[in-house]
């Protein structure tokens, strides 16, 4: 039987970081694809944070346009917006 490798290392890695960023933080495309250790790499880190099926464990919510918008959310933009205001105070 084959094995099904659901993300790449990268993947795996950028979803640590994510992890490691604290409540009311937020962090552009740009920022996330430094700290994930690829800073050249932002389409990368976008497209590893869009795939992130655990948004209770992994909180991509945090992440932003490199312009301050919020950009998308696969819950909708104004749970995504209600979830930075709730944790910003």
């Amino acid at each position: 039987m084959p094995v099904i490798q659901c993300s790449g290392p990268f993947r795996q890695e950028a979803w640590e970081v994510l992890r490691g960023v604290p409540a009311g933080t937020v962090l552009t495309h740009t920022e996330y694809a430094e700290r994930s250790g690829r800073p050249r790499a932002v389409r990368a880190a976008a497209g590893a944070h869009a795939f992130n099926a655990a948004a209770l464990l992994v909180p991509c919510h945090r992440v932003v346009r490199s312009d301050g918008s919020p950009g998308g959310f696969r819950y909708g933009l104004a749970i995504k917006e209600g979830l930075i205001a709730r944790e910003s105070g």
